[in-house]
């Protein structure tokens, strides 16, 4: 059945919707088809700068995306319209789409949105509560109204699948990307999709057991200033601030346990359960392998002669009593990530809706260019 957004937008304009329906006044989405299974084949395993690829349990292949998953989503008819007039019919389908069904994701291809302007004027009229990404892990640059770069991590290594911020009590229920400019063909930079609740069926329940009775530490550390290892931040871009009482009033109000190190370095600490419970369901979502020290070995300029301790590192996990997680497990859960995960590499002005809590999102190695934002959100406003 295809779907449209002329239904929303009725109950959002019933006065005038049998006025503007046929005419150029309404911008519609409809869904449509798209044949995935001409994908060129994407390796998995043995892939360079990827944690624990080697393993027998990652698939040799990325799957392609499924049927209705994502589901996509393109402009109908003709008419000139504004980011915002688009912003409207975008709503109605996340609201039907990715909350009402429950697929957690939708595409939306082929708009009309050129610059970082149009994305930022596009987001902010989508009747969302906007969060920023202070605290956040990655690199990334503001560059409009609630709008960041994504992840400024080394093009070659590989973004593991994750549920954004979920290494904090503090995270958008919806994450928004906006592709300005697409890797080349055949380069790399796929966008991976990853449904938390296959995961979760996928785990072993001994696994699942031991995190759900022992939750996890996040652990991190960061340097005062400059970079950190080939590029990590320091606490001044992380926080966006040169106030160690600011830095302070964030962990604090979090209940994290932090420690300031005398080289101006601080670290700090806190638990989290492994799973939470969302519209009645109990969902797998943390960063217990994408957030360990053992990602640093998949850096494109780790050097193995020169080994950094784990407590050094940007960032690493263990179980909630301070014990470390196995390597088995860790790989254990990387293996059914991965063996779960789709992908495909976005297209210019794609726009995919993701909620944060069911779906991960991960980014694959590229060489050449590849240029993404970011738009977060709490929920709808």
């Amino acid at each position: 059945m295809i779907r449209s957004s002329l239904r929303c937008l009725k109950s959002i304009y019933p006065s005038c919707f049998y006025r503007f329906v046929g005419s150029t006044a309404t911008p519609v989405l409809r869904e449509t088809s798209v044949d995935w299974s001409s994908l060129p084949p994407v390796r998995l395993r043995g892939r360079r700068y990827l944690v624990g690829s080697d393993s027998p349990g990652v698939p040799e292949l990325l799957q392609p995306p499924r049927e209705g998953f994502p589901p996509v989503y393109v402009p109908a008819g003709s008419g000139e319209f504004s980011p915002e007039d688009w912003a409207v019919a975008a709503r109605c389908v996340s609201r039907e789409v990715v909350d009402g069904t429950g697929v957690g994701a939708v595409l939306l291809r082929g708009l009309p949105l050129r610059t970082d302007s149009d994305f930022s004027r596009f987001v902010n009229n989508l009747s969302l509560k906007p969060m920023s990404y202070e605290g956040g892990t990655a690199q990334r640059d503001n560059v409009g109204e609630n709008v960041d770069t994504a992840s400024k991590e080394h093009p070659a290594m590989s973004i593991e699948p994750h549920n954004e911020m979920a290494y904090t009590n503090y995270y958008p229920e919806k994450i928004i990307f906006y592709c300005h400019e697409p890797a080349e063909p055949d380069q790399g930079g796929e966008t991976v999709m990853v449904d938390v609740r296959q995961i979760l069926r996928k785990l072993d329940s001994a696994v699942v057991g031991k995190f759900r009775k022992l939750g996890i530490r996040y652990c991190r550390y960061m340097p005062e200033r400059g970079d950190f290892f080939h590029g990590y931040n320091s606490w001044r871009e992380t926080f966006r601030t040169d106030s160690r009482e600011k830095v302070e009033r964030y962990l604090s109000a979090r209940g994290m346990t932090w420690q300031w190190g005398q080289d101006g370095s601080v670290s700090w600490w806190y638990n989290l359960p492994a799973m939470t419970l969302y519209k009645g369901e109990w969902l797998w979502f943390n960063q217990a392998h994408v957030n360990n020290a053992d990602f640093l070995t998949a850096h494109p300029d780790y050097d193995s002669t020169k080994p950094v301790p784990p407590d050094m590192t940007d960032a690493n996990t263990q179980y909630g009593d301070g014990s470390e997680i196995e390597p088995e497990v860790l790989q254990h859960i990387r293996d059914v990530t991965w063996q779960a995960a789709v992908g495909f590499q976005m297209q210019r002005r794609d726009v995919l809706v993701l909620n944060n809590m069911y779906i991960q999102h991960g980014r694959l190695g590229f060489t050449g260019n590849r240029r993404l934002l970011v738009y977060l959100a709490e929920s709808d406003a």
